[in-house]
């Protein structure tokens, strides 16, 4: 079992993510030595944006869609409450975003587990037996990516 160290290098990753994602405060509560409390709020809330960004940004989906999203974060805050350790923190929340990322390509995988290696072939990994993802841009949506980038290029010189 990890403990939690006065480090700021210690788990920086997700630490970096809170900060990007939900602010410098969500940061300041990890970063050196976060308590377990602090993490597990950060994850919560994490997954809560995650719902309210997918209601509030995916437009043209089913309902079973929309609702084995919101089924998924919910689970994913419940099983968070209970965890006892930042390991099986980290852990829920790498397994509620993994099984996220697959569902939001289609479908989440469920019939993998009876056989024993599953191939990285693209036959094994075509998620739109369910449903198909499709993404979209207006004229207006370029331009703010191409906005977004200059900016991204113009912080990351020296």
């Amino acid at each position: 079992m990890s403990i939690i160290r006065a480090d700021l290098s210690q788990y920086y990753p997700a630490k970096a993510l809170f900060e990007q994602v939900l602010g410098r405060t969500a940061f300041m509560r990890g970063k050196d030595y976060g308590p377990l409390s602090a993490w597990r709020e950060n994850y919560i809330k994490l997954l809560r944006a995650i719902d309210v960004a997918a209601e509030a940004t995916v437009e043209i989906v089913d309902a079973e869609w929309k609702q084995e999203v919101s089924d998924l974060l919910a689970h994913g805050c419940q099983r968070l409450r209970h965890v006892k350790s930042i390991d099986e923190l980290h852990a829920v929340a790498a397994a509620t975003l993994g099984e996220l990322a697959f569902l939001q390509l289609g479908f989440v995988p469920r019939g993998h587990h009876n056989t024993d290696n599953i191939s990285l072939t693209s036959r094994n990994w075509k998620m739109d037996a369910v449903r198909t993802v499709q993404y979209v841009q207006s004229k207006e949506q370029r331009a703010t990516q191409e906005r977004l980038s200059k900016s991204k290029a113009e912080e990351a010189k020296p």
